[in-house]
């Protein structure tokens, strides 16, 4: 199964990204993201069967809860229009323990720069009059817990992409 380890939302926080999402439709076109898969992913894990040692090695994590804020919007390579959070000490010391416990266990994460964010869209072709100032003033004004830890299962089901949450460790 394809894994990977992520941030989850609350249902009021998948609202406003979501709401965010649906306002950028009107300015471009894309595959964007479902509200129920909206997520952050900390570490990418691929292809394995070794979901119960993934899982110990999760339960094992102590650190405790903390909010990220969000703050722009931007697109990679590849048409990928995301939003990104503030520069949070947290979240980095969060991403690097759940990166250190994978490695530990022998998967090689890729090792590229972590860029905090949330994917609202892939295959993203902004119109001409797309403005991002214009789609940020619409960000999430409150803060969002971060409660737990999750790991998720990436698949296809009809033809749809789904993200499912197999396990989750809870912050204190």
């Amino acid at each position: 199964m394809r894994l990977f380890t992520a941030l989850c939302f609350d249902e009021k926080t998948k609202n406003a990204l979501f709401s965010l999402s649906e306002k950028s439709k009107t300015f471009a076109e894309g595959n964007f993201t479902l509200r129920e898969n909206l997520h952050l992913t900390l570490v990418f894990i691929g292809e394995t069967e070794r979901k119960s040692e993934i899982e110990s090695a999760l339960s094992e994590i102590e650190f405790p809860k903390f909010s990220v804020d969000f703050s722009k919007t931007g697109t990679f390579e590849k048409g990928i229009f995301w939003v990104g959070t503030s520069e949070n000490r947290e979240l980095e010391n969060l991403r690097k323990t759940v990166f250190e416990k994978l490695r530990n266990l022998g998967f090689e994460p890729e090792e590229r720069e972590f860029v905090s964010h949330i994917t609202l869209a892939k295959k993203f072709r902004p119109a001409e009059n797309f403005s991002f100032d214009e789609i940020e003033k619409n960000l999430p004004e409150k803060p969002a817990l971060i409660n737990r830890i999750s790991l998720m299962k990436s698949e296809r089901i009809n033809g749809e992409l789904k993200y499912t949450e197999i396990f989750s460790k809870e912050l204190f």
